[in-house]
């Protein structure tokens, strides 16, 4: 099946399909093997019904993994409206005979059930918490058999998800998981023996995301979204403080934005978890010159680099024209751009001009801060946050089953 062709095919919006209602169909690109495509047009010819059942197995057996890939549970904004229907589809995901074992990327928001029509407050209040508390025991029942898991993603406030320990053990437990993003609140999980990219976001930066990361020897991407309020700048050291002596990070991909710190008196200790450093994207409140020299003297040279800092930095353009194979660099000042900075920038493109010319689209940018946007920074730490992690990330996604 080396060649494959677009059909656009309908899809229905949920998975359970109500006989009381008519669904909604959304159009959904697939690439069909050739193979497929002539059986389908060939049985096209027969009117019988045993030659469209074999057609519609045909594609549902093709389409389910890739319709499945990433599952999104948030029952409050869910299509399924009937209460029967969504424990329908709970039963179905618990029970491991249809697509369970297609998700590779679980997507967690709410298991709150939006508030119903009966006029009895306190009843309809017991009836949800009921129906909820069944939900959550068939998702965690369903947990085990997502054997091809790669992922998973929360970014809820929601206390009935997030301080479900036996839902956790058993995402922790499986050996397939390779992601995980956390927004919000402090992590629950100290622990994922496999784990190879961690995504963090929110204020509320407590011991055990240090004590993750350094749980996780496999970890190569490091990408961190702090919210913290404006005036309280914690330093980037304390992510890796709960290493043992002697022992450091194998990040090669490491992006910090936000509220966040590189203070000098951390320098020395900070540098050694960055030996193997590849890529690398700040949008901080605060670098000390100091990083840029002890980087250069470590010989750590980063061969993607993206930065937005508050004033230039002679130390970071010394850096720069320190080395070759430099393939792409974004750099935006805030504030204090002036002569020295473009020269400094000439220096770099002398330096790496050649080699950074041959992307597509060239990878040497420099802009300047707008005065009258402040919000130009914020913008740019949230569009490096959804590049590390979202739903759009998985290219191969070729839909979403939204409960």
């Amino acid at each position: 099946m080396s060649h494959r062709s677009l059909v656009d095919v309908t899809s229905p919006q949920s998975p359970v399909l109500s006989k009381r209602r008519p669904f909604v169909r959304t159009p959904l690109l697939l690439s069909l093997p050739t193979e497929l495509l002539e059986r389908i047009i060939y049985e096209s010819c027969n009117t019988g019904r045993r030659a469209l059942r074999c057609t519609c197995m045909l594609l549902c057996r093709f389409a389910t993994p890739f319709v499945f890939e990433t599952l999104v549970i948030d029952t409050e904004t869910m299509s399924l409206s009937n209460s029967r229907d969504r424990l329908r589809f709970f039963r179905a995901l618990a029970s491991g005979k249809t697509f369970t074992r297609y998700v590779r990327y679980l997507h967690l928001i709410s298991l709150e059930l939006p508030e119903g029509r009966c006029t009895l407050v306190s009843l309809d209040r017991r009836r949800r918490e009921r129906n909820s508390k069944k939900l959550e025991e068939l998702l965690v029942a369903a947990i085990p058999l997502m054997t091809s898991l790669r992922g998973v993603q929360y970014d809820g406030v929601e206390r009935r998800l997030r301080e479900n320990g036996v839902l956790w053990d058993q995402i922790r437990s499986l050996p397939s998981i390779s992601m995980f993003s956390w927004i919000g609140y402090p992590v629950p999980i100290t622990n994922f023996p496999h784990l190879t990219q961690l995504s963090i976001r929110g204020h509320l930066f407590s011991r055990s995301v240090a004590i993750l990361i350094s749980n996780s020897p496999h970890l190569s991407s490091l990408s961190v979204l702090s919210t913290n309020f404006p005036g309280y700048n914690p330093s980037v050291l304390a992510f890796f403080r709960q290493y043992p002596p002697g022992k450091y990070s194998s990040i090669t991909n490491l992006s910090l934005c936000g509220n966040l710190a590189v203070f000098q008196s951390d320098v020395p200790l900070l540098i050694p978890h960055l030996c193997q450093l590849q890529s690398l994207e700040l949008s901080i409140n605060f670098v000390a010159s100091e990083f840029w020299a002890s980087l250069q003297a470590e010989r750590i040279f980063v061969r993607r680099l993206s930065l937005s800092l508050l004033r230039d930095d002679p130390m970071l353009f010394d850096y720069l024209c320190s080395y070759s194979g430099l393939d792409s660099l974004f750099l935006l000042i805030r504030r204090g751009s002036g002569e020295a900075t473009q020269k400094g920038m000439e220096r770099v493109r002398e330096r790496h001009g050649e080699m950074l010319q041959k992307c597509e689209p060239p990878g040497l940018q420099f802009g300047e801060y707008d005065a009258e946007d402040n919000s130009w920074s914020w913008k740019i730490s949230e569009a490096v946050w959804m590049r590390k992690w979202g739903l759009d990330q998985h290219s191969r996604m070729c839909g979403i089953c939204i409960l």
